[in-house]
Parts: structure tokens; C-alpha cells; sequence
């Protein structure tokens, strides 16, 4: 089945890409401008710190945070030269010292950004491994066959010594002459970024990484792409330049949309992208899944809900976890979620119905390019899984916590909060030298305080001899609340000419 890959670009402050296959939505990525994706840049940074203790060294390499570069992520050429055969981290690396890093992870919350000094420049079908001898083969290539004729394909190619190189799935059927042809560009490439990384002083950006519309065409384009259709006449000209590059016979393939209906409107993916943003994901069958993501992991939740067709509770089980399978494996795509995952399957008591679920999951997750592990469906129905994180995932670039729940999804009550804030009231006036208290408070917990709680109030007032004027403020965030307590003035002294 052909696919084509269509790219959103006409808004400059965000870019939107989707794969879809016969008008089904199977690949979709967004990058913001103001949320700039820095993976894969590779920078000329300095070691500002070591720590023995977590192994690790932390590195300015330009961005607002350090970046963290574990010690087993650090090429052996960088080991300062011991005489005493110590070979703690302290003594291979030195604070002040220079090197390349690559960025392996974005910076995320009040995480700085993964590092790597062992570089990696992917092209269109291999990648390129400086300071490497591996000479290898994309393990989503499984096919012993085609893996056997690209390795011989592979020994006919002149790797020059201090390189490795790995074949991306996109290069399967590649031919030795346009493997060639991008390990010459990769060099090339290579040998900028190291004549420029002698020339600068660190910190410094030495190779960024493309635009999103030519990384994402360069990563995700292979032979059984249709079209490429772009709406922004520049980023269309970029694209077509770089398949020009790599691919000449496809440059006809990338064209520019010239409807006045927007592009994604025309091919109907809008409502399935809004989809992407809910927690909750509908099924075929009638039952539906429910996605949470928290600090620690996904969990998915599979409910049979109006799925009941079938005519026993085993086979409708099995019906909507295989529908749920299939399912969460293009949800995780579409999502970008990695780490842990836990998906509670519909409790199912014939293990080959459990057997069948597992496998299901497997055959679809292969068409993910991230890597994954999957184990087995537990006796509570629980299976466990993990995916590599490639990228922040979508909630995590495109939302903000609420500032009135702060990320739980709940908030406190208006009782809870107004009593919480008497409390506060109370111990705030318990010093003797108050005369007057001016309380700010979001407008519905001033209505039960003055309410429902004016007796208590008036009684403060008086057993504490002062004014206390409550104010709510309609703008003002549930939790938030001021207390602004002004002293006794003064009583003037009395003279005796005025008496």
C-alpha cells in the first residue's frame, strides 16, 4: 500500500507533518518554533564539572543547561593519559578539558539535555559512525536474506579507516553505488564539522540539525512513498533539493499544495490529530482505551464499554484487546510516548487467547521506529512494556501544567480551600500589634468565606481587636491568596496646652 507524507508548514511558529496510509493517519509529528528540537546537533562543549558519583560529567556546550555526559557515553580518545594506572573518572577527565558531544535527548523539565561524544550522522540510508569500526545492519531489517545481501553489499563499499557504519531500514534494497553515494556526502559532512570544531572556542554549535520538514523526509521516506505535499513554497523548495541530493528519480514525487482549502482539512486528518490530544481513544468494536501519562510511566486502561457482539465474556475480551492492541501501537507512534508503558488489558483466561494478544501488539509495534520490549500479559491482565524515547512526546511539548491544579487534574474544593485560608487567617493574626487585615482570594472562595463563614470572622475581629476586609479577585488562581496585615497606628500623645 502506497503512503503519502504531508507537511504543514505555512504557520512559521509551528510545523506539522502526518503520514497516512489510504486516508488513515499512521505517523504524525509537531515542532514549535518556540520549542526547538536540538537532538542530533553536534556542538564543541567543555567539562565544567565531574562527579565521580553519578559516573557522569556535566558539560556547557551553548545551551541554557548543562548538558550531562555519562562516563560509558565518553570515547576512550578523550581519556587523559595516567601514569599511576588510576582509572577513576576523575583522573581520565579533567574539568576545562574540550570535546564533541552530540545531543542524544532534548533538555526536558528541569532535566539538561543527554550527551554522547560518540557521534552519529545519518543520511538517507546509512549512518555514519565517526571514531567507529562498525560495519552494520538496522536491527527492523530482519529478513535474514535481504540482512545477508546487505552485508555483502556492505564489504564492496570503501569505509575509510576510524569510520563505522550502520544501514538504516530505508536502504534495504539500496544498490552499492547509492550507498556510496551517501557515505561520500556523510564524509564530507564530517569533515566540515571537525575543521570547524579546530577553528572555534567552546561552547559552539558546530552541525545543526536540519529543518523538521527535511529530517522527517529524510528519516521516514522509503520506495512505497506516493507523494510528498507540502504548503509552504520555501520549506517545499528545501525538500525538493534534498531529495534532488539523495534521490533524483523521486524529486517529482514532493509537490506543492495550491488548493485554498487548507492541506490537512482537504485529507480529513483534523479530527483524527484533535484525537491525539484526548485521553481517551474509541475503538471499532464499541469498547474504547483510556491513555495517562505520568512521571513514572504510560498506563492504558482497555474497556470492552458498548462492545458486547460477541456471545460470551472470553470472546468479547479477546475481540477489543485485539482491537486495543492494534490500537495502542499507532497511539504510541502518533504520541511519541516512551519509558515505561503498562497496558491492563480485559482479563482473558485462555492463555492462547493472552498468547494471541501479545503477538498481535508485536506484529504492529514493528512498524514503530523506535525500538521496544514486551513482555508477557500477567495474571492481573497487566502487560509491561517500554519504548524508546525518541522525542519529547506531544502532551509533553505542546501542553503547560494548569495552574490551578498544577498537573493533577484535580482541584481543591471551595470549602477545603476556604477553610484552609481561615486557618492561614488565624495564625497570621495572632501577633498583638495588627489593627487592620486586607485578605486577597479568588472570587468564589471570598463568597463561602463571607457566607458561610462570617460569624467566625466577626468573632476573630473581635477577640482580636482589628478590621479584617476580605476582597475577591476574579482573575486570581484557585490555592493563590494574599494576607496584608497593617499595624495599630499610634495614638497620639495628649498636651497639656489642649487640655
Amino acid at each position: 500500500m502506497s503512503r503519502n507524507i504531508l507537511i504543514n508548514a505555512i504557520d512559521p511558529e509551528e510545523c506539522r507533518i502526518a503520514i497516512v496510509r489510504d486516508s488513515k493517519l499512521e505517523e504524525f509529528h509537531i515542532e514549535s518554533a518556540s520549542r526547538e528540537i536540538t537532538q542530533g546537533n553536534i556542538c564543541k562543549g567543555i567539562v565544567v564539572r565531574v562527579e565521580p558519583s553519578l559516573q557522569a560529567v556535566f558539560v556547557e556546550y551553548g545551551a541554557e543547561r548543562h548538558g550531562f555526559l555519562q562516563q560509558n557515553e565518553i570515547h576512550s580518545d578523550y581519556f587523559q593519559d595516567t601514569d599511576s594506572g588510576d582509572r577513576s573518572l576523575k583522573s581520565l577527565i579533567k574539568r576545562g578539558q574540550e570535546l564533541l558531544v552530540q545531543v542524544t535527548k532534548d533538555p526536558m523539565m528541569n532535566k539538561g539535555a543527554m550527551l554522547s561524544t560518540f557521534i552519529s550522522l545519518p543520511g538517507r540510508q546509512i549512518v555514519l559512525l565517526p571514531g567507529s569500526n562498525t560495519l552494520g545492519i538496522s536491527r527492523k531489517i530482519e529478513d535474514e536474506e535481504q540482512r545477508s545481501k546487505l552485508k555483502e553489499t556492505i564489504k564492496k563499499i570503501t569505509v575509510p579507516e576510524g569510520f563505522g557504519v550502520i544501514v538504516r531500514t530505508a536502504g534495504v534494497s539500496a544498490s552499492k553505488t547509492s550507498l556510496t553515494t551517501d557515505l561520500r556526502y556523510l564524509l564530507r559532512l564530517w569533515k566540515n564539522i571537525n575543521t570547524q570544531g579546530l577553528q572555534e572556542k567552546a561552547p559552539a554549535l558546530l552541525y545543526k540539525e536540519r529543518n523538521t520538514a527535511v529530517r522527517f523526509v529524510r528519516d521516514y521516506f522509503t520506495a512505497d512513498v506516493n507523494e510528498i505535499l507540502l504548503d509552504n513554497q520555501a520549506v517545499y523548495q528545501e525538500v525538493k533539493d534534498f531529495i534532488h541530493i539523495v534521490s533524483p528519480k523521486h524529486t517529482k514525487i514532493v509537490k506543492f499544495h495550491k488548493d485554498v482549502k487548507p492541506i490537512f482539512t482537504k485529507h480529513q486528518l483534523e479530527k483524527q490529530i484533535a484525537s491525539i490530544f484526548e485521553n481517551r481513544v474509541d475503538l471499532k468494536s464499541g469498547g474504547y482505551i483510556v491513555i495517562q501519562q505520568t512521571e513514572a510511566m504510560v498506563t492504558v486502561d482497555v474497556n470492552s464499554g458498548k462492545g458486547t457482539q460477541k456471545k460470551s465474556i472470553e470472546q468479547t475480551a479477546v475481540m477489543t484487546n485485539l482491537e486495543a492492541a492494534e490500537e495502542v501501537a499507532r497511539q504510541l507512534r502518533l504520541r511519541d510516548m516512551g519509558g515505561l508503558i503498562v497496558i491492563d488489558f480485559i482479563d482473558m483466561k485462555d492463555t492462547k487467547n493472552k498468547q494471541k494478544t501479545e503477538s498481535t501488539l508485536k506484529t504492529h509495534l514493528k512498524e514503530d521506529k523506535a525500538r521496544t520490549k514486551i513482555g508477557r500479559i500477567s495474571q492481573f491482565g497487566l502487560l509491561e512494556m517500554s519504548r524508546q524515547r525518541l522525542r519529547p512526546s506531544i502532551e509533553h511539548s505542546n501542553f503547560e501544567s494548569c495552574e490551578n491544579c498544577l498537573g493533577k487534574g484535580l482541584i481543591p474544593s471551595t470549602e477545603m480551600l476556604g477553610l484552609s485560608f481561615l486557618r492561614r487567617l488565624k495564625l497570621e493574626t495572632l501577633k498583638g500589634d495588627i489593627g487592620r487585615v486586607t485578605c486577597t482570594v479568588p472570587r468564589k472562595v471570598a463568597s463561602y468565606l463571607l457566607n458561610n463563614k462570617r460569624r467566625e470572622i466577626l468573632d476573630l475581629e473581635s477577640r482580636r481587636n482589628l478590621v479584617i476586609k476580605i476582597e475577591g479577585e476574579r482573575e486570581m488562581s484557585l490555592g493563590k491568596s494574599t494576607i496584608v496585615c497593617t499595624p495599630v497606628e499610634p495614638v497620639a500623645p495628649v498636651m497639656a496646652d489642649n487640655i
